[in-house]
């Protein structure tokens, strides 16, 4: 979907950066947690899902808070209830009158704020891995003590990575991905003045005089907050519903998104979400190793379980940096679609070289058509004729369809003609290129 425009909405003497997309019957206001860039987010693919799934319900009002992101940086008034009047004044500048609340982590205690204070703005409030005080709520010394930790010059973003998005930090490509958008969010000195408003509030009294009906997300595996404080936030609101998802990421963005939407669109409508499955036009890229067996034989077990590790880190970066989604790792390959037909197969080119620097060879296909996603994979015919080009390339070669040549036709990318060939399952010869 089209990144929307950027707006700023007066806050006080503050001017607080918000964006607005989606033509739903409802009005969804969104707040992430201190990890918050209007702009930069749309990077990551799952806050991009996660943005496009709720657009088709709801019209979706986010914004940075303040001294976050590309709102007004500011020293002072960093609290609970000044995040709370931003969401006001953004409410107002988009011409929300009454929306639903949707935050993460700290982003959740300040619009259940929002929500206690002003019952008659609010339709609904729904937090995701929300607490009813910061790690520190009780210890302010400590407060300090955590948040200038967490926001070391020296390590910055990482440990808050490590914190909020574990399986992701495990992952080194994942884990620079994050760091790259968290870096864009608050420099450190932003960020510890933001963690020590958030490690060290406390909203336990507020909680009970909130009306609006709401929703709690609760990922069963999360260590920050600790699951006995997001079933605290939920029993302190009277008539609040608990719904347990998988995960262990506090992040919203770093969740299953369809799982997200699903609950949300749930809750707000009334109704179950549609399927999930819609047809798109999109590059299909599948690879695969060249004589792995053989490969793995010669390294042993161990040895080729790293190089294989290796070898897909580099591929998801590379699919990252194409700007394409790598759907997933296919044995000894991967399946990724991608938006253009020459993003698509300059990615497959760094990836044969990449492959190459680790002493293996792979092979390509690309073929651009119509697929049918669904929430966590693809299908189509599309699918399997780029699957059925890959398995006629030699090693160290990317072979295309007639489709992907002629769109491409213009660009500095080059082709050999390797003729027709019948392809396993498909009734007509098709006509094959050799990327040059």
């Amino acid at each position: 979907m089209e990144i929307p425009r950027t707006h700023y909405a007066p806050s006080g003497e503050i001017a607080i950066a918000y964006q607005v997309h989606g033509e739903g019957e409802h009005d969804l206001l969104f707040s992430g947690s201190t990890a918050s860039n209007l702009e930069t987010v749309w990077e990551l693919p799952g806050a991009a899902r996660l943005f496009e799934r709720l657009g088709r319900f709801a019209r979706v009002i986010r914004y940075d808070r303040r001294d976050a992101g590309i709102s007004d940086p500011i020293r002072d008034d960093l609290t609970i209830e000044a995040h709370a009047a931003d969401a006001l004044a953004v409410m107002d500048a988009a011409g929300a009158e009454r929306p639903v609340l949707l935050g993460g982590v700290d982003g959740g205690r300040s619009l259940a704020v929002l929500a206690a204070t002003h019952p008659d703005r609010v339709a609904a409030l729904i937090a995701v891995t929300p607490s009813v005080r910061g790690a520190a709520a009780e210890h302010r010394e400590l407060a300090e003590g955590t948040a200038s930790g967490l926001a070391d010059l020296a390590t910055w973003p990482y440990p808050v990575a490590h914190l909020f998005a574990p399986d992701w930090a495990a992952d080194p490509v994942r884990l620079e991905q994050l760091a790259r958008y968290i870096r864009t969010c608050a420099t450190p000195r932003q960020a510890e003045r933001l963690l020590r408003m958030s490690l060290g509030s406390d909203i336990g009294e507020v909680l009970p005089h909130v009306q609006a009906p709401t929703l709690v997300i609760h990922p069963r595996d999360i260590t920050a907050p600790a699951p006995e404080q997001v079933r605290e936030f939920a029993a302190l609101i009277p008539g609040a519903t608990v719904v347990e998802i998988p995960g262990t990421a506090s992040l919203i963005y770093a969740l299953d998104p369809d799982l997200i939407a699903d609950e949300v669109e749930r809750f707000v409508t009334g109704t179950a979400p549609a399927a999930l499955t819609s047809r798109v036009l999109a590059t299909v890229l599948f690879t695969d190793l060249v004589a792995s067996t053989e490969r793995a034989a010669q390294a042993g077990d161990a040895a080729w379980a790293a190089l294989l590790e290796r070898h897909h880190a580099g591929a998801r970066e590379a699919v990252d940096r194409a700007g394409g989604e790598l759907i997933k790792t296919t044995g000894d390959g991967i399946l990724a679609l991608f938006t253009g037909p020459a993003q698509g197969v300059r990615c497959a080119r760094q990836l044969l070289t990449e492959t190459a620097s680790l002493g293996l060879s792979a092979r390509a296909g690309v073929h651009t058509g119509e697929v049918e996603r669904t929430a966590d994979d693809v299908a189509g015919l599309a699918v399997h004729l780029a699957a059925r080009i890959m398995a006629m390339a030699a090693g160290d070669e990317i072979l295309v369809s007639r489709t992907v040549r002629d769109l491409v036709i213009g660009s500095e990318l080059r082709f050999d003609d390797r003729g027709e060939h019948t392809l396993k399952g498909l009734p007509d010869p098709w006509a094959l290129y050799a990327v040059a």
